[in-house]
């Protein structure tokens, strides 16, 4: 279900296109995500353009370096000389900025301001555009800075989400009869296709564009881009506000005139009493969260997940005490829908409240103003990749699951694994919906290559620390956590689970969100869209060919293959464009550490939770020891860990896992 602030606003990214480069990313030294980054670049790329131009291709000569020491202070002092449109270096920090930045401010690391310049640069380049440059990538490197502390804030405040809307569906569903909770699933239901559809991706072009556009252009011309963004959201909701409350019946009607197979069914269930008798705060409900989502994606493009974490977790606990005594009066489903919608209004007011001082920043004569198009474009490529990756691929599983006249049971069987499987994945990872998409934007300022190579490398290997070892131990344990959550009924979802999650671990180490908001960040949205889709063909064919004979295990198998396909295929057109590849070493060391740490579960089968609690303490230690001896971390790896002052005194720890320089 989507709640509030919650939606698919934390799923987003970038695009653009190579030409050269020239600097040096050494602008992005000193804690950042990356280790790359505290290391200076040689690759080639194009400056900075002028005030009110895009980047103009063309790479420049270049010749011997030397280096030069620069502090980013003085940098930072040039750059603010320099006409800029209201450009200020961490304008945005106005706001609570001592606390989160002291970090950046306060470095005292000499060796992190060194960069090399080419001598051709100096005479090639004029001195505004090299400090505007160097203000560019001092915003890049404060919005990568942010970003772990994002992830944190951003994941714990999906698992809040995730726990009260357990307790809330455990508390509907003992307050409310069996009809009325059905009525409720109808409208929750239609309230999510409805906010799917008007969302148009625009949630993935500003995780994409907005950092971008921060970084280079200024406050001003994010202001811009963000005004346009709110106003395009604002028409398509008023749009949608209007069809549900005046029109649903009308165009239900139309689509009943339809001559195609399942049009009648979707006109009957625009005209079920039990949607229609609650259309208003549905569609209030979809208003406000449409523009929470929205914002929410804002605050995750410049890394200020704080105050979604505090005004998000506030609204949800709100709601689950306003719910409690909804239904303790009796007020039913309408009532408990009316606080879903008032509740997200208020959330959509105090966002734009917060947001109010960079929304109304003046613009002036040379101000940067992003053109729509491209971000229209890049919205509706991330819309129909959504549609595959969130409906279509399980929809259509099911789909040919009735049409072999497979039982519901067995149906059932295959959703339970299906959602099962996905949950373990997503578990720990969650929280860089967004946020991953938006520091790989961040990453690629100044068209970057090797920077944004870096920083997806390094998002896989995170990814893959977090939820490969949930996947594997689950891998592992399957019977026995589908029995002990279930019970014997259930038992036959124990196989089906073990196939579901094979293919997961494959989808998540291959780096499939990864490679799909690098294509998006380097411009390349249509080849997302091309191996979506041809995942879906791939599920088609081999549902046909699997389900008649192996039933939902069929389906499972078949979802699975083209899943790893869609990761596969965006990774082969990721794999020419980014100089740094897939970290294929440190994939399979970890993983077979992992294998070797849940053999043990061959062998014994625990029954009850507390049991499966004590297996995955004994796998987690089985873990340790076999990392000492298969070393699954490189030095690299180990300096991007010290690189963080979130995490920099980990590092003496962990060398022990860490094979030495050769």
């Amino acid at each position: 279900m989507l709640f509030l602030a919650t939606s698919a606003a934390l799923r987003y990214t970038t695009r653009l296109d190579r030409p050269g480069r020239i600097f040096s990313s050494s602008h992005l030294q000193s804690g950042t995500i990356l280790s790359s980054l505290a290391r200076s670049c040689d690759c080639e790329s194009e400056p900075v353009g002028t005030l009110c131009r895009t980047w103009r291709p063309g790479l420049v000569g270049t010749t011997s370096n030397k280096v030069e020491v620069v502090n980013w202070i003085y940098a930072k002092t040039v750059a603010a000389t320099i006409p800029f449109g209201q450009r200020q270096i961490g304008a945005f920090d106005n706001q609570g900025h001592g606390k989160e930045n002291d970090e950046v401010e306060n470095n005292k690391n000499p060796g992190i301001l060194i960069e090399t310049l080419s001598d051709s640069t100096e005479s090639v380049l004029p001195a505004s555009k090299t400090a505007l440059n160097t203000g560019a990538e001092e915003e890049a490197r404060i919005l990568l800075k942010r970003t772990p502390g994002s992830y944190l804030l951003n994941q714990l405040y999906g698992l809040w989400v995730f726990g009260s809307l357990f307790l809330l569906s455990v508390l509907v569903t003992r307050k409310l009869s069996v009809t009325e909770y059905g009525v409720f699933a109808v409208s929750l239901a239609a309230f999510n296709t409805v906010a799917y559809i008007v969302a148009l991706g625009l949630e993935d072009a500003t995780t994409t564009f907005v950092p971008r556009i921060f970084a280079e252009h200024g406050k001003a011309a994010a202001a811009v881009l963000m005004r346009h963004l709110l106003a395009l959201r604002s028409g398509i909701l008023i749009l949608s506000f209007v069809i549900m409350l005046f029109i649903l019946p009308a165009l239900a009607s139309l689509i009943a005139a339809i001559p195609l197979s399942g049009a009648a069914g979707m006109a009957a269930s625009l005209r079920d009493p039990a949607l229609l008798n609650h259309i208003s705060p549905i569609a209030v409900y979809v208003f406000g969260n449409g523009i929470s989502s929205l914002i929410t994606a804002i605050c995750a493009s410049l890394m200020r997940m704080r105050f979604v974490f505090v005004v998000g977790s506030v609204t949800q606990l709100v709601l689950l005490v306003l719910s409690f005594f909804v239904l303790q009066l009796g007020w039913g489903t309408d009532g408990i829908l009316w606080i879903f919608a008032v509740l997200s209004v208020l959330n959509a007011i105090a966002f734009l409240f917060w947001l109010a001082p960079y929304l109304f920043e003046r613009k002036t004569a040379g101000t940067y103003v992003q053109l729509m198009k491209p971000v229209v474009q890049l919205g509706i490529s991330a819309w129909l990749t959504n549609l595959v990756s969130g409906a279509l691929l399980k929809q259509v599983s099911i789909i040919l699951l009735g049409f072999f006249l497979v039982s519901l049971v067995q149906i059932g069987y295959f959703n339970l694994s299906f959602q099962l499987a996905h949950a373990a994945s997503l578990l720990l990872v969650s929280g860089f919906g967004g946020v991953g998409g938006a520091a790989l934007a961040a990453s690629f300022v100044g068209r970057n290559y090797d920077r944004l190579a870096r920083a997806w490398q390094t998002l896989i290997k995170i990814e893959t620390l977090l939820a490969a070892p949930i996947l594997v131990f689950c891998l592992f344990n399957a019977q026995n956590i589908a029995h002990a959550l279930y019970g014997t009924n259930y038992d036959p979802v124990g196989p089906l689970l073990a196939i579901f999650l094979f293919f997961n671990i494959l989808v998540r180490v291959i780096g499939t969100s990864d490679n799909q908001y690098a294509l998006y960040v380097i411009g390349k949205p249509k080849l997302v869209v091309l191996g979506q889709w041809l995942g879906l063909v791939a599920v088609v064919v081999l549902g046909v060919l699997l389900i008649p004979r192996w039933g939902p295990a069929g389906a499972l198998v078949a979802d699975g293959l083209a899943q790893v396909l869609i990761g596969g295929l965006l990774l082969a057109f990721l794999w020419p464009v980014l100089p740094q590849k897939y970290p294929l070493d440190f994939t399979l060391r970890f993983l077979l550490g992992l294998t070797l740490a849940a053999l043990p579960s061959i062998l014994w089968h625990p029954a009850s939770r507390f049991l499966i609690g004590v297996s995955g303490v004994m796998f987690l230690i089985l873990c340790i020891v076999l990392f000492i001896i298969i070393k699954p971390l490189s030095v690299d790896d180990l300096e991007m860990i010290g690189s963080l002052n979130a995490s920099a005194r980990l590092a003496p720890y962990l060398r022990w896992f860490a094979r030495r320089k050769n």
